[in-house]
């Protein structure tokens, strides 16, 4: 494991004991950013969150469209972005579940 990594666990731990995220995001909604970025990471040979997020419509309309309506606004995006971060980490920043709310 690289040293950026185990650091960034280290910061989302506490006292020894791992912190729960707060930020929730659907199954569903989990899911589809799951096989858009594995799509994007196949196409563009790249693992960027930025560059999923930005250069969407480089990999095709569908692709673009979907992020559009999985993510309508900056809030959703943001959490978006943390949920593909941390898997990226390897950590949990965005808890996942079956059923929410609409705020994500």
């Amino acid at each position: 494991m690289s040293e950026e990594i185990q650091g960034w666990r280290d910061i989302i731990q506490q006292n020894g004991k791992r912190v729960q995220p707060q930020l929730t995001i659907s199954k569903s909604i989990a899911d589809e950013l799951d096989d858009i970025f594995n799509e994007f990471v196949r196409i563009k040979n790249s693992r960027s969150i930025w560059g999923l997020l930005w250069r969407a419509e480089e990999i095709d309309d569908e692709t673009r469209m979907r992020l559009e309506w999985l993510l309508p606004d900056e809030n959703k995006v943001n959490i978006a972005v943390a949920y593909l971060a941390g898997k990226a980490l390897g950590v949990d920043l965005v808890k996942v579940v079956e059923v929410i709310d609409d705020n994500y």
